[in-house]
This record gives structure tokens, sequence and C-alpha cells, in this order.
């Protein structure tokens, strides 16, 4: 079936202005579509427009003279907005219930739709137990229980270490022959040359080039500069800085730590210095305990040992905040206020007078691209705009040690590019960043340190240990 839309008019009600305005678009039996565009563009509506998601799921006012949308099978750019069930088991077992498969038959396809994405047996597990990667991998597992004829992936890689990224498109490449194919990707190496199409969107949600990959990229090259969207020279244009050194000073010592979840060791630090004024990337595969340790030294999950911050033994988490600040892969689950604008505003007020802490959150809006959406509330802004919100929140206040679990996912270019420039400066300025990332190209020319968790253990991440 051909899937179709003519002259889609589009306004989400809280916004000011039209998201698409007589957008088409038709997308054929059996094709592979690789969707761009800048964060904002509509890129993840227009997805769940194509998927039927709008209007029969989520009811969003539009309006079209033809729409032909699919029966589409959905990996989310946030894993999580898509689980029903508590463990993994169960979730599977959800999809396979509503294809009508007997009882009998499902662990084989449950077992198999794991190891295809990587999973292992992991059926007991229960779904919030599972890192961010490992959630994605089972949303991409649920995808290709449900077998359906049409697939729409939203950046279905964005938590995904690097050889889960091989790996995932090669198994998707294994079962797509005859099914058409919609994807919202940044990461964009493993699938540039495998698509039929490459449509490009500009900030506007209009569709400005529609051709082959090979054409767009020989073609078009300046346009994809333009709206700041990945493509395979993206990182030829990335910001270079000179080196500068870390100051001697240890802002925060981690000794005799042990980090566990659901009664499972996931980690063990003999002794780790951080000090003042350097960037840190924390590395290592899917469920390894990223997210923990950063947690953990936190004291948002228990753990074993002894963390001490500018000399300070830390026992409980307000003993340690406003020295360390976070900013978690989901950004939804760290705002607390009605309104864009107050979530910037209310950490400032603690450090300016109301006047100057309005302006600099004035300035930090408009900088972040997000000035437009600040009278709305932060759940209603796209997942790109969360993520620059929560990033935003955290250079407002400036603490001494920021947190990053994954800061880039979602982002287009240009705004990757302006959060590492950010980066910079907070870290010539002395903050310490310590961030997750499984972008490889962030990880080799930024972090002063990349400290890697492999086998239960922190190392350097050229072999050294970590009494740093």
């Amino acid at each position: 079936m051909t899937v179709e839309v003519r002259n889609l008019r589009l306004k989400f009600p809280e916004a000011d202005s039209r998201q698409f305005t007589d957008l088409s678009i038709s997308i054929e039996d059996g094709e592979k579509v690789l969707l761009l565009g800048p964060s904002g563009s509509g890129k993840s509506t227009l997805l769940n427009v194509l998927g039927g998601i709008i209007p029969r799921t989520v009811d969003i006012p539009l309006k079209a003279d033809v729409l032909n949308a699919a029966e589409a099978a959905y990996v989310f750019q946030d894993p999580d907005s898509q689980f029903t069930m508590p463990s993994v088991a169960e979730e599977l077992a959800f999809v396979l219930e509503n294809r009508q498969v007997k009882k009998e038959d499902m662990l084989p396809l449950m077992t198999e739709a794991l190891k295809k994405v990587g999973l292992g047996m992991i059926l007991d597990r229960t779904v919030n137990s599972l890192s961010g990667g490992q959630k994605q991998k089972l949303a991409i597992a649920s995808c290709l229980l449900q077998d359906s004829s049409t697939l729409m992936l939203d950046e279905p890689t964005s938590m995904l270490d690097e050889s889960s990224v091989k790996s995932l498109w090669e198994t998707v490449q294994n079962v797509w022959e005859e099914k058409t194919v919609v994807i919202v990707e940044h990461r964009v190496d493993h699938i540039w040359d495998k698509v039929d199409r490459v449509i490009l969107m500009n900030g506007q949600g209009e569709l400005i080039v529609d051709s082959t990959p090979k054409d767009v990229f020989e073609n078009h090259l300046e346009l994809l500069f333009e709206y700041g969207v990945w493509h395979p020279a993206s990182w030829r244009h990335a910001p270079e800085f000179p080196l500068f050194e870390r100051s001697g000073d240890v802002l925060l010592n981690v000794r005799d730590m042990t980090v566990s979840r659901t009664g499972n060791t996931l980690l063990h630090i003999d002794n780790l210095n951080i000090y003042k004024g350097e960037w840190l990337t924390l590395e290592g595969e899917n469920g390894t305990g990223k997210t923990s340790l950063l947690l953990a030294l936190m004291k948002l999950i228990k753990s074993r040992g002894e963390v001490t911050a500018g000399g300070k033994r830390i026992k409980k988490t307000k003993d340690i905040s406003g020295f360390m600040y976070p900013v978690f892969q989901n950004p939804e689950l760290q705002f607390i206020t009605n309104k864009v604008f107050d979530e910037i505003f209310i950490n400032l007020e603690m450090h300016d007078d109301r006047d100057v802490a309005r302006q600099k959150t004035t300035e930090l809006l408009k900088d972040m691209h997000l000035d437009h959406v600040s009278h709305l509330h932060p759940l209603e802004i796209s997942t790109g705009q969360k993520r620059r919100l929560s990033v935003a929140t955290a250079a407002g206040g400036v603490p001494e040690i920021i947190i990053l679990d994954e800061p880039t996912f979602g982002l287009d270019q240009k705004l990757t590019f302006r959060f590492i420039e950010m980066f910079h400066r907070l870290v010539q300025n002395g903050t310490t960043i310590i961030m997750i990332t499984h972008d490889e190209e962030i990880k080799k020319r930024y972090p002063m340190r990349r400290l890697l968790i492999s086998d239960g253990r922190l190392y350097e991440h050229e072999g050294g240990g970590t009494d740093a």
C-alpha cells in the first residue's frame, strides 16, 4: 500500500503557528526513506501522521485532501513511551497476543527477537531495570515481532553503543526487503547509502529536497550544512579547540565503591579522582552501569564505598546539592515547573537578583533556540527541545560538576556543535563535565580523559587504571 498524504495542514493546539501547511508526501510500497531535518522541524510528528498515530491515537486537529496512513510498527524516540507491561516477557507476549500467536509458540519467537537485537535471555527482567540502551533494543525487538509490512523508526540508535548501532542496522536490513521503512535518524553513517530516498525538511516543516542519497550528498550538501542535519561529512565542520591543562585540584574522590542494581554487582571502583575543570567521558557497552555510576555519585541509588566532594564526605543527595547537577537521559525526569521559561529561571534566581536572572534566562532561551516556546509547558515541546532545555537548566546554575547522560541524542548538527562549544566554555571557566556519550566523534575529539567500564571495572580508555 502506498503511504500518502496530500496538502496536510496541522497545528498543535498550544502552538502559535501551523506545524505543516499543505505538506504532501508519497512513499511507495517497499521503499526505504530517510527523513532529515533540524530539531523541531516536525520529523517525528510527520512520522506519526504517516503511521496513523495522529489522529487515530493522539487527537491533534489536522486536515488533508488525501491521508492514506500505514498500519505501522514503531520504534519511538523515547522507548519508555511505548512500553505497556512490567516485564520483558510480558511486553513481548503482549505483541504476540495481539497477533493471535498461540502461547506455546511465543517463547521461540521472543527468544529469537531478543537475540537479533543483541539482548540475550532477559525475559525475566523488569523493563524498569534495563538501561536506556537495553530499553531501546527491547523496543526494536517488539517492533520486529509485530511483523508489520511498514516500519517507522524514530531515532532507533540514539542510546546505543557503536557496535550495537552497526548490529541494529544489519538486523533491520535483514528483515526489510519487502517492507516499507521510514527512518528519522541522526547517526546516518551506517544507513545513508542503504536507503532509496533522502527527504530533507527545513525549520518550517516544509519538504525542500527529495532525491537519492547520492544526489543529495553530491548536489545539495550546502543545504544539509545550512539546516544542520547530520550526513556523512558533518564532522568536517565540527568545533576545534586548542588543548589546555586541567587544574591539579581534586574535586571529587571515589574510593572502594561498589554499584549494584537488582541484586547484581555492576561495577567496582578502587580509587578515582576527578579534577576541577576537566572534561571526562564515561564509556562502555549498553548495560555496563554507566548511568548507575552517575546516580551513585549523587547518592540517588544505594552503593557501598566513599564519595568525597570538595573535601566533604557525601552521605546523602542533599550533601551535594548545588555542587553537582545532573542532566538525565530522559529530560522529563527533571522538569519541575509549568513553563519552559521558569524551568531555567528557577535555578538562576538562586544565584542572582530577579532582574538579572530574567535577563540571563532570556539569553539562554535564545541561545538554545527555545525562545519561541518559552511560554509552553516543558512536556509540550519536542524531544530535542526538551533535551536543550535540560542542558540549559544545568548551564544556567553553573555548579562545580555537571553530569550529562547522552546530552546530544536527538539533536541536529548545529545544536550539537553549539552544545560542544558551550561545554568547552564551561570547562575553560573551571566547571567539570562528566559525560556519557555513544558518539564516537565526540569521544575522540573533546574529552581530556576517557573512562571505560568493562567487565565490572573502571579503566582509563588507553589501558591505564582508575588511580588518576
